[in-house]
């Protein structure tokens, strides 16, 4: 299944599993929940809205799946696009995936906005003709999820802001993203019944936590992995603010600190039937994505 790249700075695809060090079962329920939510894409809204499947949203629904008090059920069944390929898919009766696939098209619709004002007028003429799609889609999901519209507009609303404003500092700009996510995984705790012994007070802050920071290092990971195309075509990027320490180094510190605080609030949290693959994810695939992105990062700075 392909993911759709929207345009100039796409947030979508750092939280993802490292397949090579998960066991074959683990790999398998992963591929039936990122399967599943294709499907419920399409269930929910269109076929065309498989097309802006991701993997951070794939994980948004195993997150909620964790919480669930009954296990998901797989059963085998076929490929939509390609009926020769054999997957898995999940029977549940929670809402995770239909949280999931409103939290994509919804994101998916304020990307798209975003981008008919920044792209080039070419990239523009295809983003208006797949506009009325999206914003249908998103008027769906908004109609049955106001929570998910109302901070993910916010979060949009507030970037805005940060970065058309002449002292906006790096910690302003990646405020948003954090703030949404971590909202948007505080309303998993609300919506989905937990298994026990889950206390829902308890779990939501630890979720809301986790979320907060997964956003900051999802924002800042972005960020550094624009950076040299930032810098080129004068896009804002929040290390090309001024007084803002550019060098690798301190980078990767902002990094660490947020993936550690992700881990450490995950820490806090009774372990559940993905325990495996969510750490799989943030110990090890986000690991590996960041030092990836800063050896790069590093190479070019160096040639400047």
């Amino acid at each position: 299944m392909m993911i759709i790249n929207m345009g100039e700075r796409d947030l979508f695809g750092y939280i993802k599993v490292d397949s090579a060090n998960l066991l074959g079962k683990e790999y398998e329920a992963y591929k039936g929940i990122y399967c599943t939510l294709c499907r419920q894409l399409g269930k929910d809204y269109s076929v065309f809205a498989r097309f802006i499947l991701s993997y951070d949203c794939t994980f948004y629904a195993m997150l909620g799946l964790d919480l669930a008090e009954q296990p998901p059920c797989y059963r085998q069944g076929r490929c939509r696009f390609n009926p020769f390929k054999k997957c898995h898919y999940a029977q549940t009766e929670t809402e995770a995936f239909s949280l999931a696939a409103a939290l994509s098209v919804i994101t998916a619709y304020y990307k798209l906005k975003d981008n008919l004002i920044d792209s080039p007028w070419y990239k523009r003429i295809l983003y208006r003709l797949v506009q009325p799609f999206f914003a249908s889609w998103r008027k769906k999901a908004a109609k049955r999820y106001p929570q998910i519209e109302a901070s993910v507009s916010k979060m949009m609303e507030e970037q805005l802001k940060a970065e058309r404003d002449p002292d906006c500092v790096l910690d302003r700009a990646a405020q948003p993203t954090a703030d949404m996510l971590g909202e948007m995984c505080a309303l998993l705790t609300e919506r989905i019944p937990l298994r026990k012994p889950l206390d829902p007070t308890v779990t939501k802050r630890i979720y809301q936590s986790m979320g907060y920071y997964m956003g900051r290092w999802i924002y800042l990971i972005d960020a550094a992995d624009d950076y040299k195309k930032d810098k080129k075509q004068h896009n804002f990027n929040p290390f090309l603010l001024p007084n803002t320490d550019s060098s690798v180094e301190n980078i990767k510190g902002l990094l660490n600190h947020a993936l550690s605080e992700a881990l450490l609030s995950y820490g806090l949290y009774d372990k559940g039937r993905y325990d495996s693959i969510i750490q799989n994810v943030l110990r090890v695939s986000c690991v590996n994505i960041q030092e990836k992105i800063l050896n790069d990062f590093g190479s070019d700075n160096t040639e400047d």
